[in-house]
């Protein structure tokens, strides 16, 4: 009886430990098309990859959203109001793509456009500013930000 109770036991826990090992733990699903996933942030300037970060961080305060990318060397910064619409009122850029400047809504500038797909904010519009190649030299550049909180 005690040999058939140890046996029970044993096959008991092979089948745990069979099925422990063929189990695997959730998978993330992927971000929906024209979405990227939270914490990803992807850059262009003048058309060119400026690369991707997941150094990103939201910051809601009422209908007004605090948006930073990368570190104090390279990132973005950005305030977008939700209020009526989507509006960008800056976006300010640190050496991005070899880019530093910024777009400050009512400024002159061709407004900036923002969407969201999800929690991804699609920001494009025109910077002003300087290549850090040829910084004595002012420069306009287009950009796209799309970043996910």
């Amino acid at each position: 009886m005690r040999l058939r109770s140890l046996a029970s036991i044993a096959a008991l826990a092979a089948a745990a430990a069979t099925s422990a090992a063929c189990s695997s733990g959730p998978h993330t699903a992927a971000p929906p098309p024209g979405s990227l996933a939270s914490g990803t942030a992807e850059i262009t300037i003048d058309g060119r990859d400026a690369g991707t970060t997941h150094a990103v961080s939201c910051s809601p305060a009422g209908f007004l959203t605090t948006i930073t990318t990368g570190d104090d060397g390279s990132g973005v910064s950005a305030l977008v109001s939700n209020g009526d619409e989507l509006k960008a009122e800056s976006v300010s850029f640190r050496n991005v793509g070899g880019f530093t400047g910024s777009y400050n809504a009512g400024l002159g500038e061709p407004g900036a456009t923002v969407s969201m797909t999800g929690r991804t904010y699609d920001i494009s519009g025109t910077a002003q500013g300087f290549r850090t190649d040829n910084a004595s030299f002012a420069t306009q550049s287009r950009f796209t930000v799309k970043v996910a909180c």
